[in-house]
C-alpha cells in the first residue's frame, strides 16, 4: 500500500512516503511559518524524487492535532485537495500519538506533550508496550500543573524541545532531542494501522483536533510563534 503522509501540526513541515511498513522517502523542514510556503512544494518533490506519480497513491495520512492552529488548517486543505482528485481515503493520526509513537529504548510510561499557547500544554500519556496504548484522555494543562501529572517514572517527549526549560517533575526522563521532532513516517506508520483496521475519515467532514477553541493572536504574537 502506497501512502503519503503529512504533519504540520507544529513548526515543521513533514512529508513522507510509505509503502506498507517501509519508509521510502521523507522531507522535514524545521523552520517557522513555512507550511503554506512549502508543503505543496514538499509533496511534489518528494513524489518527483521518488518517482511515484501522485496518482499511485492507494491513500494518505495526515496529523490531525492537537497543534498549530494555522499548522492544522493549512495540512488539512491540503489533505482534502489531494484526497478528492485522487479519489483515494485518508486516515487521521493524533500528534500528540505520533510524538509518543516509536520510543523503543524506553520501557514503561510515555508522556506525550505539545506546547499549546498562555502557558498551556497539550498532554497525554501512554503505557509503551506493543502496541502503543494511551491510558490517559487528550488533555489541556498549564505548565504549573505539569509535575503533579506524573506519578511514577515517566519518558517525556516534549515539542518543541526547548519545553524541557519549564517542565518540572523528579519523575520526568526526557526523550533525547530527536524524538521531540515531528516526523511524517511515524504518521504513515500509524495512518497505515489504520488503514488495516478499515479507520477511515469522511474526508469531506475531517476536521482538526483542537482541544480548545481557536483564539485569533494579536500582532506580537505571531511574531513570537510559528503556529
Amino acid at each position: 500500500m502506497r501512502l503519503l503522509a503529512i504533519d504540520t501540526a507544529t513548526e515543521l513541515c513533514a512529508v513522507a512516503l510509505t509503502e506498507g511498513r517501509e519508509l521510502v522517502a521523507e522531507y522535514r523542514l524545521n523552520r517557522k511559518n513555512m507550511h503554506n510556503e512549502k508543503l505543496v512544494q514538499a509533496v511534489q518533490q518528494i513524489a518527483a524524487d521518488a518517482e511515484w506519480p501522485l496518482n499511485t497513491l492507494d491513500g494518505i495520512a495526515v496529523s490531525i492535532g492537537p497543534g498549530s492552529f494555522t499548522g492544522l488548517r493549512i495540512g488539512l486543505s491540503v489533505v482534502k485537495g489531494l484526497a478528492f482528485s485522487l479519489d483515494v481515503p485518508v486516515a487521521a493520526v493524533n500528534t500528540l500519538d505520533a510524538l509518543a509513537f516509536g520510543n523503543y529504548f524506553w520501557s514503561g510510561q510515555v508522556c506525550a506533550v505539545i506546547k499549546a499557547r498562555q502557558e498551556e500544554l497539550y498532554i497525554a500519556r501512554y503505557d509503551n508496550g506493543d502496541p502503543l496504548r494511551r491510558i490517559s484522555d487528550y488533555e489541556i494543562i498549564t505548565n504549573s500543573e505539569f509535575g503533579e501529572l506524573l506519578q511514577e517514572p515517566a519518558l517525556v517527549v516534549p515539542n518543541p524541545v526547548t519545553l524541557v526549560d519549564v517542565l518540572r517533575s523528579s519523575h520526568a526522563l526526557f526523550a533525547p532531542p530527536a524524538a521531540s521532532l515531528a516526523s511524517a513516517f511515524k504518521i504513515a506508520q500509524l495512518g497505515y494501522e489504520k488503514f488495516l483496521a478499515e479507520e477511515t475519515e469522511d474526508t469531506e467532514m475531517l476536521e482538526p483536533f483542537y482541544l480548545k477553541e481557536f483564539q485569533p493572536k494579536k500582532k506580537k504574537d505571531y511574531a513570537e510563534s510559528g503556529n
